[in-house]
């Protein structure tokens, strides 16, 4: 899969084609959940389908990745797999929600062209964690203020002028 997904389409008329659209988006790309991700993540990898139900265009299909979150309590690495199945109806009203075909998630279009690494983007930051958290951190942190090592007050770092302190002549 070498396509990029940094296009936008007319959904109405590749719902008429029943378009596929494959591809990838790479961590330079992204625009939403780039400071939420570590550049070492794999690509976004796509594979979306345009068709109709009824009258509604929908798109359906997968979207997959690896992606490398940080821990909030350790700030190390965490594997985060993504594979999301996408059922997507695409309307430009909010009145058509109550419409919409069983199974399938609203998606309002704003305007007549659909950019497809924004859904692909929107997807993506549904399933990411609020906080990133490894299960069991790989080091050891306190537990809570009853521990040892917990400490309210931050190490105090030495001045480094002190040492100009002994220098100064009377």
């Amino acid at each position: 899969m070498s396509h990029t997904l940094q296009i936008e389409v007319d959904p109405f008329l590749c719902a008429t084609q029943e378009r596929e659209i494959s591809g990838e988006l790479v961590y330079e790309k992204l625009q939403r959940i780039q400071g939420d991700i570590e550049s070492s993540s794999d690509p976004i990898k796509a594979n979306l389908q345009f068709s109709k139900v009824g009258k509604f265009v929908v798109l359906t299909g997968r979207i997959s990745t690896n992606l490398v979150l940080q821990c909030v309590a350790c700030l190390g690495s965490i594997e985060f797999p993504v594979d999301i199945e996408v059922k997507l109806a695409i309307i430009n009203d909010v009145s058509q929600v109550n419409l919409l075909p069983d199974g399938y998630e609203p998606y309002l279009l704003d305007g007549e062209r659909l950019s497809i690494s924004e859904v692909v983007e929107d997807e993506v930051v549904i399933v990411l964690p609020d906080f990133a958290r490894h299960e069991i951190c790989p080091i050891d942190l306190p537990k809570n203020s009853a521990s040892k090592d917990f400490s309210l007050e931050p190490d105090r770092k030495k001045n480094p002028f002190e040492v100009l302190k002994s220098l100064k002549k009377h």
